[in-house]
């Protein structure tokens, strides 16, 4: 049977399977009869077709330039705002409101395409994913800010960041007068209006990509960008319409979204994450369907991926009516992803796996070079440092306030979680957005030991960190079929899957600790005193440094570099390639364990509102500025975000900070902020090299054909002091430039 003949069967297999295994859930575990066909075929397709448009945008990034556009959803959900304050703060009318914000939308995909995603056209594809997520920060605190624009002003001493006077009545549309009941549901014009506007646009794409000549165009670079080059297609302006279209489906999807559902700028506020909700504010959970949706049609097989979406939404809609809740449908999409690229892997080419992998941000950090460490003035240097870096913690809970000092715990927590994902993919290679995952697993587990069931601090950190490593090592499975892209993908779902289902009281409320009681240390107290939490935060978080430290010097450490640069040559020479990734995954979840039974500690409880997918985001982020390929310049990001939390109060300044500070860093310290802060530690160390004429390749690099060394004051050449008599004379062989050698440059 041909692949197509498959696929065309495929699509009512997926929606007819869906309704059967919807209706089987609710024989089980529903109220008994049948769910209405009003849920399952019509409220269900119409939130279906409405995330179809967003997988579709997911699908046309992907096709076109081997990127998972992590920010889809952000486009929609600002887009959404603008028209809901065009509407609701100053009255436009609906006709001239839904074009305005679409073709904000046509303008911002340009603009993040030209300005951003043009830029990173020769980078890693690794390196432009992390963009887009970065990207979706940005958006996010665009969003944040808009209502502010429109003159809405902060609700005074509310700790949220509210704002006055947001609208919370549904701006009107010309098709609310329209109803139809259906029981036990009744539609209105908006719904009828989402499906059919989404089944025009979808035959306006299919017409535009089979009939006119960019969208052939975009179809021949999707497969082959070089060959397109060769023939003269502007592979610039295919990317510039394949961003613009995404932005644009995106926008279709968040408007018809928010007509359907009717949404108001308060809860659109809400959703758009006003108390500092990262993961609303990118749309995590939208973006998670349609990136479901998106896998199961291989990122490129449309009618499937829309097949798909309408499938997940019935499975969706189904499960609420059943059991009341949908958030088992998280762990229900976790599972349909990994089963998916499970099925596909075989299908992946060589350049797609390449593609995926590579990343200049894992390079490592050198450390002191042996011909300077023994140096007394590099001892001195060294020792100043460290005593300097040991005055700053000792005495930071003395000088801040107890809130401040509450959060220095919380950063050495977070520098903990970034070191767990430099053994996990800055040196193993397996890529994770859903590290806090296993933070909310070690969280769990620790929390219970100590609030449940009463047991000392110290077995829940030995438990905790235990469970996390084992699951972490489940989790690691399909890493050994999938990665890069795909594998954060799946990852990312894990992450959401814990935070929905595993501290759903309904499935595990005889293990979730009500409260959790920070330890008594000797004869101190951190319930009451936030320095002895602090200190002991900070003791974890050296403790992690030194064994991560020791493992990169060990033979583990050293066959993850192995296997992170070249596996096909480390399987050669004998290196077994599935227990050292399994090794990379229980050593990067042990160590989130351990922070995440600090972390139930410090917040005093185990609730879903601290361990959502947007702390997982936040943590790589911080990896990519501090710099994946070292622990301590993993911390630096850490202490840049500390230092934008303590100095910025508002949410959106805090995701804008956030998402330049990445994108800053990708454009120009592509290794990160601490290898800058060891760029200037080796400036120094050079200087010191030449004063003393020691010569140390890895310091001079391509300096010697410069002639930089002269700028540095040396000791006088011994030619200077004193006639040395000439016995021996040799002609020189340079004729033309003989006068170089008059030049008093001291050479090695």
């Amino acid at each position: 049977m041909s692949r197509g003949v498959k696929d065309a069967l495929l699509a009512p297999a997926l929606i007819a399977g869906a309704l059967v295994i919807g209706q089987v859930i609710n024989a089980i575990w529903g109220a008994g009869g049948m769910i209405p066909w009003s849920v399952q075929i019509g409220l269900a397709g119409v939130y279906g077709v409405i995330s179809a448009l967003a997988a579709v945008g997911v699908i046309l990034v992907y096709r076109s330039s081997r990127v998972i556009n992590f920010s889809q959803a952000g486009f929609g959900i600002l887009t959404t705002m603008l028209y809901l304050l065009l509407r609701s703060a100053w009255g436009w009318h609906f006709l001239l409101a839904v074009p305005v914000a679409l073709a904000a939308a046509v303008v911002l995909g340009l603009l993040v395409e030209v300005f951003i995603v043009r830029r990173f056209g020769t980078a890693p594809r690794l390196v432009l994913t992390v963009a887009t997520i970065a990207i979706a920060q940005a958006l996010a605190a665009f969003t944040l800010l808009m209502p502010r624009m429109w003159g809405f002003e902060e609700i005074p001493n509310d700790p949220t960041g509210g704002l006055a006077g947001l609208p919370s009545e549904a701006p009107s549309t010309p098709f609310d007068g329209w109803t139809i009941d259906w029981s036990p549901m009744r539609f209105t014009g908006n719904h009828l209006m989402a499906v059919l506007f989404t089944v025009v646009v979808m035959i306006a794409l299919a017409v535009f990509f089979r009939r006119s000549a960019t969208g052939v165009a975009v179809r021949g670079a999707s497969e082959n960008a070089s060959r397109a080059q060769l023939l003269g297609i502007n592979t610039d302006s295919i990317s510039t319409v394949v961003w613009v279209a995404a932005a644009l489906l995106s926008a279709i999807a968040g408007l018809l979204g928010a007509m359907s559902q009717g949404e108001s700028v308060l809860s659109a506020m809400g959703q758009a994450g006003g108390g500092g909700n990262l993961a609303d504010a990118i749309g995590v959970a939208v973006l998670l369907r349609a990136l479901a949706a998106a896998v199961v049609g291989r990122m490129e097989n449309i009618p499937v991926a829309v097949a798909a979406a309408v499938s997940i939404s019935i499975l969706e809609q189904s499960v609420f009516w059943a059991l009341r809740q949908s958030a088992i449908v998280d762990g229900i999409l976790l599972a349909i992803i990994v089963v998916s690229l499970l099925a596909q892997r075989a299908r992946m080419t060589r350049v797609e796996e390449s593609a995926t992998s590579s990343w200049v941000a894992t390079e490592e950090i050198r450390g002191i070079p042996s011909e300077l460490a023994p140096l007394p003035q590099v001892k001195r240097g060294v020792r100043r440092t460290l005593w300097l870096l040991a005055a700053a913690i000792l005495v930071y809970p003395w000088v801040m306030s107890p809130s401040q000092t509450n959060l220095g715990a919380l950063y050495a927590i977070f520098g903990i979680v970034g070191i767990s994902l430099v053994v996990l993919t800055g040196w193993g290679g397996q890529i994770s957005l859903g590290q806090f995952g296993f933070v909310c697993v070690g969280a769990v587990v620790g929390g219970a030991v100590t609030g449940r069931w009463g047991l000392p601090f110290p077995i829940a950190i030995v438990l905790g960190t235990v469970v996390a490593a084992a699951v972490a090592m489940v989790v690691g499975l399909p890493a050994l079929r999938i990665k890069g892209l795909f594998l954060a993908v799946t990852t990312l779902s894990f992450a959401i899957a814990c935070s929905t289902v595993l501290l759903n009281p309904d499935y595990f409320g005889w293990l979730i600790p009500g409260r959790v009681n920070r330890p008594v240390l000797l004869w101190f107290d951190s319930n009451t005193d936030e320095r002895t939490y602090y200190y002991l935060c900070a003791a974890a978080l050296g403790v992690a440094i030194f064994v991560v430290q020791n493992l990169r010097t060990s033979r583990t450490g050293r066959l993850l570099i192995a296997m992170r640069d070249n596996e096909r040559t480390a399987q050669s020479h004998g290196i077994n390639l599935v227990r050292s990734r399994l090794t990379a995954f229980a050593l990067s979840g042990g160590l989130a364990g351990f922070a995440g039974v600090l972390y139930a500690h410090h917040q005093a409880a185990v609730s879903p509102e601290g361990f959502g997918p947007e702390q997982s985001i936040q943590m790589f982020l911080m990896a990519v500025l501090g710099g994946l390929g070292s622990v301590y310049a993993v911390l630096v990001g850490a202490i840049y975000l500390a230092s934008v939390t303590v100095l910025v109060d508002d949410a959106w300044l805090q995701l804008l900070a956030s998402s330049w500070g990445v994108l800053m860093i990708l454009l120009f310290f592509p290794r990160g902020l601490g290898a800058l802060v060891f760029q200037l530690r080796d400036g120094w160390l050079r200087r010191i090299a030449l004063r003393n004429r020691i010569f140390v390749p890895s310091l001079m690099g391509d300096r010697l054909l410069r002639g930089e060394e002269a700028r540095v004051p040396i000791e006088p050449r011994i030619d200077e002091l004193e006639e040395i008599p000439t016995r021996y004379r040799l002609d020189s062989n340079i004729s033309e430039a003989g006068s170089s050698q008059l030049t008093k440059l001291w050479r090695y």
